[in-house]
């Protein structure tokens, strides 16, 4: 049953919920989704190369990549980045989205000078707020990883 809260949200995040519709369209048209939940009030997309959330819906991935290691806690940082899309509505792309592709570019770019993968980049503005929303602490991030 859809509530008036569920219409609110919605419009809320129009932005980044088109955003993520377009995205889970592409990701099933390559073949990228792994398997597709709903969960505490959000799409939760595995996909196989994909982290990024946007309105209701949650991509994760126990992927990796030359720029960024598998990372166990990806769902529950991309569920955090949720928290922040449900308060910021509008604002959230350009508060919190330029500022996170921003780190992303910039450890990639890392990579290719420095040729090993950028070790901070949950450390600072926004992802480091993601963390916290998801109930990751500094603890989570300095133990053992793969």
């Amino acid at each position: 049953m859809v509530r008036l809260r569920d219409i609110a949200l919605l419009f809320w995040e129009l932005p980044q919920d088109a955003l993520g519709l377009v995205v889970l369209g592409v990701a099933r048209a390559l073949g990228d989704v792994v398997a597709v939940q709903r969960d505490r009030g959000r799409l939760f997309v595995e996909s196989r190369s994909l982290g990024v959330s946007l309105g209701w819906f949650v991509f994760w991935s126990r992927g990796t990549n030359r720029y960024f290691r598998p990372d166990p806690l990806m769902k529950r940082h991309e569920y955090g980045h949720s928290f922040q899309s449900r308060w910021l509505g509008p604002l959230y792309l350009p508060l919190v989205g330029v500022p996170s592709v921003s780190r992303v570019l910039y450890g990639m770019v890392y990579r290719e000078v420095k040729g090993t993968r950028w070790p901070n980049y949950y450390a600072g503005y926004p992802e480091n707020w993601a963390d916290r929303l998801g109930g990751i602490s500094l603890a989570d991030r300095n133990g053992p990883m793969p």
